[in-house]
C-alpha cells in the first residue's frame, strides 16, 4: 500500500511539486494537535501538501490518525521525527504503516528503547529511507514555503532532548520556530552562533519545562505568540511555573493544548490567526 521514494541526502531538500487528494487550505495552517503529554504538528500548505513532525505517544496514535484522516489526509509529502523520544515517535509506526510518506527525516541519534525499536523496526520492514538531515538544510515546500532546520548545531549532547530538531517555518513574510524538546544548551548555542531565531510565532520548548525557554532566548526570538503543547502534568513541571512568568513577564499571549484542545495557526503570508478548542467528546472523555 505504501511506496516511498529514495532521495539522496543534501544541503537542501525539494518537495515534488504534486498535491494530494486531500482538501486543500488556502492558506498555511500549522495544527498543534492535542495529543496529551506529547507534540505531534500537522503543516498543511496553500498548494495541499502536507508535512508532520513527530506523533505523539503510542496511546494516542489512533486519536492522532483520526485526527488527520478526518481532513482527507492519505499522504504525507514529508514526516520529521524531531528526536527519539516516545512522547514524539511513540504513534510514529502507525503513521508510516498507515499513510503514504514521500520523505522521512530524523536526527543521527539512537536512543534504544521500545519506542525506538519499534520504528526502527517498522522503518525496515516498510523500506523507508531515513534522511538524516543537519542544521543548514532547507526543506524547499514550494513556492512561499520552506522550513529550515537551525539545530542541533553539534553531534555529541549530554541529553538526548537537546539533539531535537529545531526547525523555523517561513511563509512569506510569516514565520514558526519549532522548538521540539531543545533544551538550555541548544539555545545557548543558537545565540552564540547568531542564528535567525527571530520567529512571529515559538512553540516552547519541552513542553512548557525550565529546561527550556530561557530568558534571553524567548528576548531574542521576541514572538508575538506562544504555543505549549503539553498535558494535565503540572506536578511534573509540564508547563513550568517559571516559564509561564517569563512569557507573562514579556507579555507574550500563550496558547496552551491542555487548556484549550488542538490550536491552529493560520498564516495568509503576512497575519497570522488563531483558532483551537475541544469537542464535547473530548471533554467528556477527561471528565470520565
Amino acid at each position: 500500500m505504501k511506496k516511498f521514494i529514495l532521495v539522496l541526502l543534501c544541503l537542501f531538500f525539494v518537495i515534488p511539486p504534486q498535491t494530494t487528494e486531500a482538501e486543500e487550505p488556502k492558506e498555511l495552517q500549522i495544527h498543534f494537535i492535542d495529543v496529551g503529554q506529547a507534540d505531534s504538528i500537522l503543516i498543511r500548505t496553500p498548494q495541499g501538501k502536507n508535512i508532520l513532525i513527530d506523533a505523539g505517544g503510542k496511546k494516542s496514535a489512533v486519536k492522532l490518525m483520526n485526527y488527520l484522516r478526518a481532513f482527507g489526509i492519505t499522504t504525507f509529502d514529508a514526516v520529521i521525527a524531531t528526536h527519539p523520544h516516545h512522547d514524539h515517535i511513540g504513534g510514529m509506526s502507525a503513521i508510516l504503516e498507515n499513510f503514504t510518506v514521500k520523505a522521512f527525516y530524523m536526527p543521527d541519534i539512537s536512543h534504544y528503547t521500545h519506542a525506538f525499536n519499534d520504528l526502527y523496526t517498522t522503518v525496515k520492514k516498510e523500506g523507508i529511507m531515513i534522511f538524516k538531515a543537519k542544521a543548514g538544510n532547507k526543506i524547499d515546500v514550494e513556492p512561499g514555503v520552506k522550513i529550515n532546520i537551525i539545530a542541533p548545531l553539534k553531534g555529541n549532547y549530554d541529553h538526548l532532548n537537546d539533539y531535537s530538531y529545531v526547525l523555523k517555518v517561513i511563509h512569506n513574510e510569516n514565520s514558526f520556530l519549532l522548538m521540539a524538546d531543545a533544551g538550555e544548551q541548544s539555545e545557548t548555542e543558537l545565540l552564540e552562533k547568531k542564528v535567525n531565531v527571530k520567529a512571529d510565532v515559538i512553540k516552547i520548548g519541552h513542553h512548557g519545562a525550565d529546561t527550556s525557554s530561557t530568558l534571553p532566548f524567548l528576548k531574542k526570538v521576541n514572538p508575538d505568540t506562544a504555543v505549549i503543547s503539553t498535558g494535565n502534568r503540572i506536578k511534573q513541571g509540564y508547563p513550568s511555573k517559571a516559564v509561564i512568568n517569563r512569557l507573562h513577564y514579556l507579555k507574550i499571549p500563550t496558547y496552551r493544548s491542555d487548556l484549550l484542545g488542538t490550536i491552529v495557526a493560520h498564516s495568509d503570508g503576512h497575519n497570522i490567526t488563531f483558532t483551537y478548542g475541544k469537542s464535547e467528546q473530548e471533554h467528556q472523555e477527561e471528565k470520565e
